[in-house]
């Protein structure tokens, strides 16, 4: 059985989706075979990035219209790593992200078994690696993402607004899913994480403390820093929260 691992923000702008297709890639070029998706109903983005067209989206795996095999898309760029990778987006389009967001708790569960479903699905024809790049925020669609996940990355900002957001989404949400987690601190003016007032700060594992680096932002979505600088002060960060979270899952 593989794992599941759910990057999640508490607000916009922590660069999540960018972290999540780096943690995609590193285990790729680990040798493991990946799935990522994109679980952002409502501000879709993972279609942006260099990866290959798709004609069905997320959107029609939580409606029940298709199997995420179908909503999934090889990237052929991986054929020289020993793993390999897959994609599915959710559908950008203005109607179709208007539509999400009008949907009701009824709807959720039934989303939930179908994600439950896909998971168990994309695992059985072996894929080794699920990453869900979840929504910011607590919406139905993320609590989902991350009650379907092994393993919790929060990746925020060393700001006051992130970290109160922070603390009430570990209080509010990955504790009482009893999720375990780790936090990224991304785009610190050091190389020290910020402190973690609200909560025992011994017990939230911080993973990683990445500082802002102008190059990263330059390259936007143009360059997986994990595939071409393995080296990298951020694929480096990258790499070690690959080995936090296999150890913590083996902990279990």
């Amino acid at each position: 059985m593989g794992i599941t691992i759910a990057v999640h923000s508490s607000k916009g702008g922590s660069g999540k989706t960018s972290f999540a297709i780096n943690l995609a890639f590193a285990y790729v070029s680990e040798g493991k075979n990946v799935c990522l998706i994109d679980a952002d109903l409502k501000a879709p983005s993972l279609f942006n990035y260099m990866f290959p067209d798709s004609d069905r989206w997320l959107n029609d795996v939580l409606e029940g219209r298709c199997g995420i095999r179908d909503a999934i898309v090889e990237v052929e760029d991986t054929n020289t790593l020993p793993g390999s990778l897959c994609v599915g987006y959710c559908n950008p389009e203005i109607e179709a992200v208007r539509e999400m967001s009008g949907k009701d708790r009824k709807w959720q569960a039934k989303a939930l078994k179908n994600i439950m479903a896909a998971k168990k699905e994309l695992f059985s024809f072996g894929t080794d690696v699920l990453i869900i790049d979840t929504g910011p925020g607590v919406d139905f669609t993320s609590v989902n993402a991350i009650a379907a996940a092994d393993y919790v990355v929060m990746v925020t900002k060393p700001d006051k607004s992130h970290q109160k957001y922070m603390e009430q989404v570990i209080e509010g949400i990955y504790i009482p899913l009893t999720k375990p987690y780790g936090v990224i601190m991304n785009k610190c003016h050091s190389n020290s994480p910020m402190s973690i007032s609200g909560l025992n700060e011994s017990d939230v594992p911080v993973l990683a403390s990445i500082p802002c680096l102008c190059d990263v932002a330059i390259r936007g979505d143009t360059e997986v820093l994990t595939i071409s600088e393995p080296d990298h002060p951020f694929s480096k960060a990258v790499f070690t929260v690959v080995g936090a979270i296999d150890e913590g899952l083996s902990g279990e």
